[in-house]
């Protein structure tokens, strides 16, 4: 539990994890008192003007999409030089959380869940993007496991607009495409690959490629 602390309106509760380009916080929302998932940039890349557009572009995306299986954005700005966006606090943690050892989701419940991400990919790449990190760490669960699609943070629109650098890899080894893995443009059959490389783990518990290394 953090210690109290306010950020602009909202109050830090505790922190929900870690990422690459910023950490996420369970905060409430001081002016309607609703609990949120509060994602705040890494102070050191408030001067990178790619990460930026990578951070805005998230918000800009999500704020689009209108799918009852896709994590919504409720809020976006920036306080005391920090880009952050609010999105609701989903009480069931991430289908990651969920899915241990020894495995409590059955192939019926399975079967749902992956139904409704393809759903929300479906909706997702017919609005022309594609979002290259499925995985079971951004599917997001609300109290009833209903599951929501989450983190658009290196996605690309399928119009060819780059917001990576010449050569860098974005996503997930274990889930990556040979094409992503290669740093290959890729289309929305890499996403499909993702959830099938989610589907194979959630039914047999090991993932279908492993290695020692990334």
């Amino acid at each position: 539990m953090l210690p109290l602390k306010k950020f602009g309106d909202y109050i830090l509760i505790d922190e929900l994890g870690r990422g690459g380009m910023a950490v996420v916080y369970h905060a409430m929302d001081t002016r309607t008192k609703q609990k949120v998932a509060l994602k705040v940039l890494y102070e050191s890349w408030m001067a990178d003007a790619e990460i930026i557009k990578r951070f805005e572009r998230e918000a800009e995306l999500v704020k689009s999409l209108d799918h009852p299986n896709i994590v919504s954005v409720l809020d976006f700005g920036e306080h005391e030089g920090r880009m952050y966006l609010v999105m609701p606090f989903l009480e069931g943690g991430s289908l990651a959380t969920l899915f241990n050892e020894p495995r409590n989701i059955s192939l019926k419940s399975t079967a749902i869940i992956l139904k409704q991400v393809a759903d929300a990919l479906e909706y997702a790449h017919a609005k022309g993007i594609i979002h290259r990190d499925i995985k079971l760490e951004n599917i997001l669960l609300d109290e009833t496991k209903k599951p929501y699609l989450a983190d658009f943070g290196i996605a690309r629109l399928t119009d060819g607009t780059r917001l990576t650098a010449t050569g860098y890899i974005a996503g997930t080894p274990l889930y990556m495409s040979p094409e992503q893995a290669m740093g290959l443009n890729i289309d929305i059959r890499s996403d499909v690959y993702g959830l099938a490389v989610m589907a194979y783990l959630m039914t047999t518990g090991v993932h279908p490629f492993t290695g020692q290394d990334a």
